[in-house]
């Protein structure tokens, strides 16, 4: 299979996979907020669980539709890659919005101001992100399976204390996209788990072939594929919760666009962990490892600015650095394999 066979399977996969989670985020933003929950925990937790829809797709395709070495080694690289995006790319796309939010007059700074008790998660994900290397390291079933369920206990944990900081309910929510199509006055919330499911076939679909033109790449330009996947499969699926984000900070919500990016790291620090520790038996690489180190430290400069409530652009600055030296190392431009 040619190179450009393989970047036209991956183009459909990441256009279907950006379409799918657009569908899916629109459908349960709806759903919560015509349920009236808060603003803070819709930003630190169900945003979180519900963009993070796609990369668990991506994550159970590699392993289970398309499985050996490979389809684990891409399994893997989906749940490293998303965290490592947010911290690399993500920040910087916000920031660009913040530059030009400055530019059209809708805000008084190039600064993301924050309420602190975003320190709670970042703390929480900072201390138990390396977790996600467990798997590689633990052989016994016994220590897996109790690291797991701790691991899945802390989240739990979280949710309980981030529902204590809920915030006012959403007021202004977009109706899902299916009633543009099919307008049926009375059914909205029928529409919206309609679309849910067509946003998970979506999804599986552009998942498949993702996972399949990423494997068949890996080989022909003889790149790990783990490394590969964390360069590009997150690329896709972290879209959903940075568009979320990025309209949080056109309208000047700077509190809920970095709760959904925080929310999505702590979910990649206990639970994709624990579902590694029981569905995998993950390998360790220099790309992997380098990744969660650019990662932790990107993570402790955060928490810095954030106890100072300022998130200031050397946060998208240092970023993009980390996610170029990142690309330099996959692609045998620093050290050679």
């Amino acid at each position: 299979m040619g190179i450009m066979v393989l970047i036209t399977w991956i183009t459909i996969g990441v256009a279907l996979t950006f379409a799918g989670g657009l569908l899916f985020t629109n459908a349960l933003e709806y759903i919560g907020g015509r349920s009236r929950i808060g603003e803070s925990f819709v930003g630190a937790i169900i945003s979180p669980i519900f963009t993070s829809t796609p990369e668990l797709i991506v994550f159970a395709v590699a392993l289970y539709l398309y499985g050996g070495e490979s389809g684990q080694d891409i399994g893997i690289g989906t749940v490293m890659g998303e965290p490592f995006m947010i911290s690399t790319v993500v920040f910087p796309l916000i920031f660009l919005f913040v530059f030009i939010g400055k530019f059209l007059g809708t805000r008084d700074d190039v600064v993301l101001e924050v309420n602190k008790e975003l320190i709670i998660p970042y703390l929480l994900f900072t201390a138990l992100y390396p977790t996600i290397l467990l798997p590689a390291l633990i052989s016994s079933v016994i220590v897996k399976w109790t690291v797991a369920l701790l691991l899945i206990l802390t989240y739990i944990i979280y949710v309980k204390i981030m529902y204590s900081f809920q915030g006012l309910a959403i007021e202004d929510y977009e109706e899902p996209y299916l009633s543009l199509v099919v307008n049926i006055h009375g059914y909205r919330h029928a529409l919206a788990f309609t679309q849910v499911v067509l946003a998970l076939i979506t999804l599986i679909i552009g998942s498949r072939l993702m996972v399949h033109a990423i494997d068949e790449a890996a080989r022909l330009l003889s790149i790990d594929a783990l490394s590969l996947t964390i360069v590009v499969v997150p690329l896709a699926t972290v879209l959903p919760e940075s568009i979320t984000a990025v309209i949080w900070v056109l309208k000047n919500r700077d509190t809920m666009a970095v709760a959904a990016l925080v929310g999505e790291k702590v979910l990649y620090s206990t639970i994709y962990p624990a579902l590694g520790l029981l569905l995998t038996h993950w390998r360790l690489t220099l790309g992997a490892l380098v990744s969660v180190i650019m990662v932790e430290v990107i993570s402790i400069i955060i928490i810095y600015h954030i106890v100072r409530r300022r998130l200031t652009p050397d946060v998208a600055i240092l970023g993009l650095i980390g996610y170029v030296v990142y690309v330099m190392l996959v692609f045998h431009l620093i050290i050679p394999y």
